[in-house]
């Protein structure tokens, strides 16, 4: 994966053995460019849990990617999102 543009799939329990989520452990390596994520219904950290709740995409405040809700308004990536 060196020097290639990487999305993540994951969801709340995609953490490392240290409880690191995956999006702030693959944004770690220096050698992959995380480029997008996308997270399940209640969100890629599980930040919604309320029951049928969709939840926005959004531009992940830390990393500065795009994040895309599989359950979310929209069902695939929208281009200005994209770099």
């Amino acid at each position: 994966l060196k020097g290639r543009r990487v999305a993540l799939l994951a969801h709340p329990a995609s953490v490392t053995k240290n409880l690191t989520h995956a999006i702030d452990a693959l944004a770690a390596c220096p050698e992959i460019r995380l480029s997008a994520a996308f997270g399940p219904q209640h969100g890629m950290k599980g930040d919604l849990q309320d029951n049928m709740m969709e939840s926005p995409d959004y531009r992940d405040p830390v990393h500065n990617i795009p994040v895309f809700s599989l359950y979310g308004e929209v069902r695939k990536p929208r281009d200005e999102w994209m770099e």
